[in-house]
């Protein structure tokens, strides 16, 4: 009778949930969240005017209801709009590829300083990585929204990471999707491998750093 009434509960917060989620006013709030951190990166990068390329790539995303109720769930919340926006600080999600791994925290450092936008919190993903292997530089940011009540803010995610963070992230992403049918003994060994080559690949991000340093001091 429990499980039956919190699916029912589940389902009338993710009617709710993606009812608010359509509406203009929220599409234009994390819309907001998003172009300001873009424009931000572009100044950064005509600021900076390296001889090569900095940022290899920006994406973007607005969290999907759906996505944000599995997280509620996930987490022990309830799934409600309301909780969403208080729970969730990834609503508006930016995400930063660089180059060069020093590059990652020369962008950060740059944000983290701008007096747009107020740190909520970071996360340092690449000094101390996730068990799977992830790494990654995390900051939660909120900034003022001119179109809203006096003081009113919007809040973003911006992940930072290499070239190499970001494909092995992506082909975790991937290869984990399809594992939904595993067992439990192949999930782990899947997982012993992503964290073996997650630990190859930053040691190949390191030596291109080195090497970079190596040619620019010709």
């Amino acid at each position: 009778m429990g499980k039956s009434k919190n699916a029912k509960q589940n389902r009338e917060g993710l009617a709710e949930l993606t009812k608010a989620f359509a509406e203009p006013e929220y599409i234009r709030k994390q819309s907001y969240a998003i172009a300001t951190v873009e424009s931000l990166i572009r100044q950064y990068e005509q600021r900076k005017g390296a001889k090569h390329k900095v940022i290899d790539s920006v994406s973007e995303r607005i969290k999907t209801a759906a996505s944000a109720a599995e997280k509620l769930e996930r987490k022990g919340y309830e799934i409600s709009y309301e909780q969403a926006v208080q729970r969730l600080n990834d609503l508006a999600g930016v995400r930063i590829v660089c180059s060069f791994r020093d590059e990652v925290y020369q962008v950060a450092e740059y944000l983290i300083e701008h007096p747009q936008l107020t740190i909520i919190k970071t996360k340092d993903y690449i000094k101390k990585p996730k068990a799977s292997g992830y790494q990654s530089v995390h900051l939660i940011v909120d900034m003022p929204y001119p179109y809203g009540e006096e003081n009113e803010t919007v809040r973003a995610e911006i992940q930072i990471r290499t070239v190499a963070m970001n494909y092995w992230a992506k082909l975790d992403h991937q290869l984990c999707y399809k594992q939904e049918k595993s067992t439990p003994q192949e999930t782990e060994q899947v997982r012993r491998e992503l964290l073996s080559y997650a630990q190859e690949i930053a040691r190949i991000d390191k030596k291109m750093l080195a090497l970079r340093k190596k040619i620019e001091a010709m």
